[in-house]
C-alpha cells in the first residue's frame, strides 16, 4: 500500500511508536525500536449494521467527519468520527501503555439517530516488516485473536468481546467491506486478515464501548502470554493509567509559564515528542518518524544524526531530561568509528544506517554537545566516561585538515547535498576541538597535549577567515572547493581538481560557492567563532534576511534557490535567526521569528520541518525533532530575559 507522506499524529512509549493520519488510521507501527522495523501495511476499523446489507462503514471514509486532538498533556490521541446520515458517532482513543509492548485502540460508540440499531465492529489489517521472510497470519482460537507474524516478529489483534467472524487472506478487505468473512483457513502464508464482532443493539442515544489490543513479541509463545496477561484489564482503566503516566512525566520536568497558553502548550507537547523520539532501549535520538519508506522523495528520516542530536540534547538538558541526554551520549560513544569519527547516521540499535558520505560537522558537534551537557550537570564522572571518545574524535578532526587550505577536508555539508569544504562544518570542527581542550583541562590531561590542540584550533580559525570572508561581498562564502554538480563536470570554469580519497581518485570542484545560506549563522550561533556583534556577522545576517525571507508566508528558507520539496521556509532556519537575535539582545526581532515558528505548529501541536511557501501549511515531515529542539532552546532564552 502506498503510504501517506504525513504523520499527523504520533503515539508510543519509547520502544513502540505509532503514526496516525488525521482520520485516525494507523499507518505505521515501529517496534521493538522506534525506527525499525515498521510493521503496518494497512489497518482499518469500521462499524456495520448486523441486520442490514449495507456493508462496513469504515471510520476513515469520507462519509465520516473527523475531529482530532490529544487528551490533555498526554500522548493519548482522540479521533472523533461522525456519520450524521447514518446516525453513528465513534470516538477512538489510541495509546501505547507505558510499560509494555501493547497498543490500545479504544472506541466509544453512540447511536445519534432516531431509530434503534444493531451494531457490529470490523477490523482489517495487512502486515509487513522490513524482513524478506514470507509473511504469515493465523487465527488463534484459544485467545480469539488474529496474529501476523514473520521470523522474530509476532503481532496480535484481539478484543474484549468474542469474535463473530474472521478471514485470512483471499481478498480479506473485500470480504470485510461486504461484512462477509469466510474463515476457511486458520493459518497461511498470507499478508492480511479481518475480524468482526457483534456489539448488540443500541437505542437512540445509546452508547457502548469496545477495545482492540495490539500486542507485540519476538515469539509466538510470547505474544500469546502477553495477550493472556491483558485479559480482564479494562481498557478505560489502562487509558487512565496512561494519562496519569504522561501527566507525571511532565510534572517532573522544568515548568514554563509564559502567560501565552499556545506557547506553553507547544512547550509541553515538545517534551512529549522528545520522550517518543528517544529510544528507551538504546538512548538513540530519532530525527523524525519515517515518512518515505520507498526513498521516493528523500533519503528517509528514521535515523539518528549526530548533528540533530547535539541540538536536541541541548533542549533536553534545558527541560530537565538530563538522564536521556547522558544515555544518548553513552550510545554515541558506542557507535563511534574506530578512527574517531561518526558516520552520517545510525539506526537506534547502533547499526550504521544507509549513508552517502562523511559529514565532519557531526563529529565536531557531538564533542561540543558533550561539553554543553557537562555545563548543565557539572558531572565529572560523565566527562571521565566520554574522554576516550573525545580524545579519538579530536585527533581525527585535527588529522582531517586539508594542508592546502588549512580547513577541515572535503565532506558533505549539513544539508547533505554538497561535497566540499564548508564554513559551517569548519565552525563545528573548531567548536569540537575547543570543547575537547576544555574537557581535557577539566580532567587534568597533560598541558602539552592541550597546547598542541590549541595551536591546531588557532590555525583552523585563521583559515576560516582567510578562506570564507569576502570583503567585496560583505558576506562569508558558504563553501570552497565544493562539488556543485554531483553527476558530472562542474558548471563553470572556476574550478580545480582535488583528491577525494586515499586511493588517489580525483574530482573537479568549484573554487568558491557564494550562495547565501542560513548555516552561516553557525559561525556565531552556536559555535562562537565570531561574536554576534562582529561586523562581518552583521553584514552576513543582513544578506541572509534579504535573500532568504519568504515574502508570501514569512519564515526563512535554508539557502538561495533551494528546491528540496519545493524550496520552503524551514522552522529550524527561522528559529536559528531568533537565537542569533537573542544573543544580540534584539528581543523584538527574535520574538518575531519565534512567533512565526510557533505559529507553524499543527493543530495537534507538532512542529514540521517545512511550511509551504504557497499556503503556509506543513510541507514535509511531522514532527521534526530538531524543530521542537530549536523551539525549546529559543523559548528558554527568551523566557530568561522575560521577552516571551
Amino acid at each position: 500500500m502506498a503510504k501517506t507522506y504525513f504523520n499527523d499524529a504520533i503515539i508510543g512509549n519509547s520502544s513502540m511508536l505509532g503514526c496516525l493520519t488525521g482520520k485516525g488510521e494507523l499507518v505505521r507501527l515501529f517496534w521493538p525500536n522506534i525506527d525499525y522495523p515498521q510493521h503496518v501495511d494497512r489497518m482499518n476499523e469500521g462499524v456495520f449494521f448486523t441486520d442490514r446489507a449495507d456493508g462496513t462503514l469504515w471510520l476513515h471514509d469520507r462519509n465520516f467527519q473527523h475531529i482530532q486532538r490529544y487528551i490533555g498533556d498526554t500522548n493519548i490521541l482522540e479521533t472523533e468520527c461522525t456519520d450524521r446520515q447514518r446516525g453513528v458517532r465513534v470516538v477512538q482513543f489510541d495509546f501505547v501503555v507505558p510499560d509494555g509492548d501493547v497498543m490500545i485502540r479504544r472506541f466509544e460508540i453512540e447511536n445519534t439517530g432516531e431509530n434503534e440499531i444493531n451494531l457490529g465492529f470490523m477490523h482489517y489489517s495487512s502486515w509487513i516488516t522490513a524482513s524478506p521472510d514470507i509473511s504469515g497470519v493465523l487465527f488463534d482460537f484459544e485467545n480469539d485473536a488474529l496474529i501476523h507474524y514473520r521470523h522474530g516478529f509476532y503481532i496480535s489483534i484481539s478484543a474484549d468481546v468474542e469474535v463473530y467472524q474472521f478471514q485470512l487472506g483471499n481478498n480479506a478487505f473485500d470480504g470485510a467491506s461486504r461484512n462477509e468473512l469466510k474463515g476457511y483457513d486458520s493459518i497461511g502464508m498470507m499478508q492480511d486478515g479481518a475480524l468482526s464482532w457483534k456489539l448488540g443493539s443500541l437505542p437512540p442515544g445509546g452508547r457502548t464501548e469496545f477495545a482492540l489490543e495490539i500486542c507485540a513479541s519476538s515469539t509466538l509463545k510470547g505474544v500469546k502470554e502477553l495477550m493472556r496477561s491483558m485479559k480482564g484489564m479494562d481498557a478505560k482503566t489502562l487509558q487512565d493509567r496512561t494519562r496519569e503516566y504522561w501527566c507525571g512525566f511532565l510534572k517532573n520536568l522544568r515548568q514554563v509559564h509564559t502567560g501565552n497558553e499556545k506557547i506553553d502548550s507547544l512547550y509541553r507537547r515538545s517534551l512529549l515528542v522528545f520522550k517518543l523520539m528517544s529510544d528507551g532501549k538504546t538512548g538513540g535520538l530519532l530525527a523524525a518518524p519515517e515518512i518515505d519508506e520507498g526513498f521516493t522523495r528523500c533519503g528517509r528520516y528514521a535515523y539518528c544524526w549526530g548533528r540533530d542530536a547535539a541540538f536536541i540534547t541541548g533542549a533536553l538538558d534545558q527541560c530537565g531530561l538530563t538522564d536521556a541526554v547522558e544515555k544518548f551520549y553513552h550510545w554515541a560513544v558506542g557507535v563511534q568509528d574506530e578512527d574517531g569519527s561518526w558516520h552520517q547516521r545510525y539506526h537506534m540499535d547502533g547499526n550504521l544506517a544507509p549513508s552517502w558520505g562523511l559529514q565532519i560537522d557531526e563529529t565536531g558537534t557531538l564533542v561540543w554537545g558533550m561539553l554543553e551537557h557537562y555545563k548543565v550537570t557539572g558531572d565529572m564522572d560523565f566527562l571521565k566516561k566520554v574522554w576516550d571518545s573525545v580524545d579519538r574524535a579530536v585527533k581525527f578532526m585535527i588529522g582531517f585538515i586539508d594542508v592546502e587550505t588549512g580547513l577541515p577536508g572535503p565532506s558533505f555539508d549539513l544539508w547533505e547535498e554538497r561535497f566540499g569544504e564548508h564554513a559551517y562544518s569548519s565552525a563545528a570542527v573548531c567548536a569540537g576541538i575547543k570543547a575537547g581542550i576544555e574537557i581535557g583541562r577539566l580532567l587534568g590531561i597533560p598541558e602539552d597535549r592541550m597546547k598542541n590542540w590549541e595551536l591546531a584550533l588557532d590555525r583552523i580559525r585563521n583559515a576560516i577567515v582567510e578562506n570564507f570572508w569576502r570583503e567585496d561581498r560583505k558576506c562569508f562564502l558558504r563553501s570552497i572547493r565544493t562539488k556543485l554538480n554531483p553527476w558530472g563536470n562542474e558548471y563553470t570554469g572556476n574550478t580545480t581538481v582535488i583528491k577525494v580519497n586515499p586511493k588517489g581518485y580525483t574530482r573537479d570542484v568549484t573554487l568558491e560557492d557564494g550562495t547565501v545560506d542560513i548555516s552561516l549563522l553557525g559561525l556565531a550561533v552556536p559555535f562562537e567563532i565570531f561574536d554576534v556583534e562582529d561586523c562581518r556577522m552583521k553584514s552576513t545576517v543582513e544578506a541572509i534576511e534579504r535573500m532568504l525571507t519568504v515574502q508570501k508566508v514569512g519564515g526563512i528558507k535554508r539557502y538561495e534557490n533551494d528546491n528540496y520539496i519545493g524550496g520552503n521556509p524551514w522552522v529550524v532556519a527561522t528559529l536559528w535567526l531568533a537565537l542569533y537575535y537573542i544573543r544580540k539582545k534584539d528581543y523584538g526581532k527574535a520574538k518575531t521569528y519565534f512567533d512565526w515558528a510557533a505559529g507553524s505548529a499543527t493543530e495537534l501541536g507538532l512542529l514540521p520541518e517545512q511550511i509551504s511557501k504557497d499556503d503556509a501549511r506543513p510541507a514535509w515531515v511531522i514532527p521534526l525533532t530538531w524543530s521542537h529542539a530549536m523551539f525549546v532552546l529559543a523559548l528558554m532564552e527568551l523566557s530568561a530575559v522575560g521577552a516571551v
